[in-house]
């Protein structure tokens, strides 16, 4: 396309200063372009883009303090489908900065210009993507809907008949065999583009699909080839850094994950596998800063989601658990506090979604601020109190509290309803997030061997109360009340087989006595669950009759 008819595009100019975009609708007007909108917001252009078909968006990564942004736009316009495949998407920005270059580049704009720019530049810009769009717009549009079978014939087609794409269609044509999981086809494709020239790109494509066919090690040394091609290749650093985690290595996983992180800081996806990194390094302050970072980075996105913020107060508060320094432990708890209340001020509606209540979110963060603290009755209190709420106000339990709800039960020995609040957000039909998975793993994995043990004795204990073994219970359930001495279920199953051992029993049994009136009254100072006030309620006649023999 040697010359680019704009007559008949329909245009749409995003920036947020009134100068420059009056200077862009200009040069746009003098290249032929007669339909022209423009937009002082994202927020504005989403709407307009909701009501019309434009075939260009020139949008400024830029656009005001606490405003959505251009890369936060351009995700959600492609997200929604609110742009037509054969569209094109020009980002401008004055910000030239790696991070934001890199960042930008990330988001695949279908160009990106640095400011000052001449109309010829634009012109020359939106004239090449165009010409590409059109050409391969049959390839555009199945990938749009998922069609990755037919756009992997598409894609073969456009390289067996030659264009000037072939470049691009190679590269499309890798990811398509990676989406399919056709590792095998990559790699045979790649093999024939390395033969003929070692193409940095490729070196790094290679790398992946190596990654992807769990051969890490090649994985590793193609990975390092494509960096020393070209030390910016943030995507040799990601991968490096999973195939060194896969390779059991994370301290070099952790050293990797950050190279990439300084070179292209504002991935959401790539914040989430710091996290996972950092923690399997027991480095939870980089973890806490890649949660706090995708919080920030998803307010005003489409990745915009309550999840985010549990996350990254439960991460400050996993920092807190693990340091030695106290008066650090004390820092990060009021620093958690601190960022509950701002959110609460300044994020009003990113506590509110379906399936979280803010209150009790904050019922749990209390909870677990009491068990740091070593004030286990009042964590227990705050936890059965956000439970029972949790059952009156919800049919399922809320996948937003579950993280929060789990790591207080198991450090506090409720290992049966943790098993059951586990299980029940498994089933449920929702994706979980890497954060949200991987503390649900780790609160289980801390407590493994006491948990078995717990389960063992109680398990022991029902059976044998089950036979009328009463003495023999007692001694069981006594001993998983020593794993878990705030858990309502066994102290409830323990005073059961006491008060039926001093129902038998002729002569007064003084010790046995006070420890029935013991467990009567912690069992009565607790909020219960219908289970337990159920359960209670059953015995409690029965408890005062022989506490009063």
């Amino acid at each position: 396309m040697d010359k680019l008819d704009y007559a008949d595009k329909r245009c749409l100019v995003v920036e947020d200063r009134r100068p420059f975009l009056t200077l862009l609708k200009g040069l746009l007007n003098s290249l032929g372009a007669k339909k022209i909108d423009i937009e002082l917001s994202a927020e504005s252009a989403l709407k307009a883009c909701k009501k019309i078909s434009y075939d260009i968006i020139v949008c400024d990564l830029h656009l005001g303090n606490d405003k959505k942004n251009g890369f936060e736009f351009l995700e959600e316009v492609r997200k929604h489908h609110l742009i037509k495949p054969s569209a094109i998407f020009i980002m401008i920005s004055g910000d030239s900065a790696r991070s934001m270059v890199l960042g930008s580049l990330e988001k695949q704009p279908d160009d990106y210009l640095i400011k000052p720019f001449s109309q010829a530049q634009l012109n020359s810009r939106i004239t090449r993507a165009i010409s590409r769009r059109l050409t391969l717009a049959s390839l555009y549009s199945l990938i749009e809907h998922k069609k990755y079978e037919l756009s992997i014939e598409t894609c073969k087609h456009f390289l067996e008949i030659g264009t000037k794409y072939n470049a691009y269609c190679t590269q499309t044509l890798v990811q398509l065999y990676w989406q399919t999981k056709q590792y095998d086809k990559a790699e045979l494709l790649l093999d024939k583009v390395l033969n003929e020239r070692e193409i940095q790109w490729a070196l790094s494509a290679m790398a992946r699909t190596k990654l992807l066919q769990e051969n890490y090690v090649d994985a590793i040394d193609l990975a390092k080839q494509a960096i020393d091609s070209l030390r910016i290749d943030v995507d040799s650093y990601d991968i490096l850094a999973d195939a060194y985690l896969k390779n059991e290595m994370p301290d070099e996983a952790l050293k990797y994950i950050k190279e990439a992180l300084s070179l292209s800081p504002l991935s959401i996806e790539r914040h989430y596998k710091v996290c996972t990194i950092a923690r399997v390094n027991d480095d939870f302050q980089t973890a806490m800063e890649s949660a706090q970072s995708i919080f920030e980075l998803s307010q005003r996105s489409i990745h915009r989601n309550v999840n985010h913020m549990c996350s990254y107060i439960r991460s400050i508060l996993d920092a807190a658990e693990n340091t030695h320094d106290s008066k650090e432990r004390s820092k990060l708890m009021q620093d958690a506090l601190y960022a509950i209340k701002r959110i609460k001020v300044d994020n009003t509606t990113s506590t509110v979604q379906n399936g979280f209540d803010f209150a009790i979110f904050e019922k749990l963060i209390e909870a677990r601020l009491a068990f740091l603290n070593e004030r286990h009755s009042e964590s227990k209190i705050a936890l059965e109190e956000a439970q029972i709420k949790i059952e009156q106000q919800f049919t399922q339990y809320p996948v937003s509290l579950a993280a929060e709800s789990l790591k207080t039960m198991l450090d506090l020995g409720d290992f049966e309803e943790a098993i059951k609040v586990r299980n029940t957000v498994l089933k449920q039909d929702t994706e979980l997030d890497s954060n949200i998975e991987n503390a649900i793993k780790d609160a289980f994995s801390q407590v493994d061997e006491k948990q078995e043990q717990y389960i063992k004795f109680n398990k022991e204990g029902v059976q044998k109360y089950s036979d009328g073994q009463y003495q023999s219970a007692y001694e069981s359930f006594s001993e998983a009340k020593k794993i878990a001495p705030m858990n309502i279920g066994v102290t409830l199953n323990l005073l059961q087989s006491i008060v039926k051992i001093l129902e038998k029993t002729v002569e007064a049994n003084t010790a046995l006595q006070l420890e029935c009136k013991e467990h009567y009254r912690y069992i009565t100072n607790m909020p219960l669950r219908k289970v337990h006030k159920l359960k209670f309620e059953k015995m409690k006649l029965d408890a005062e009759n022989v506490m009063s023999k």
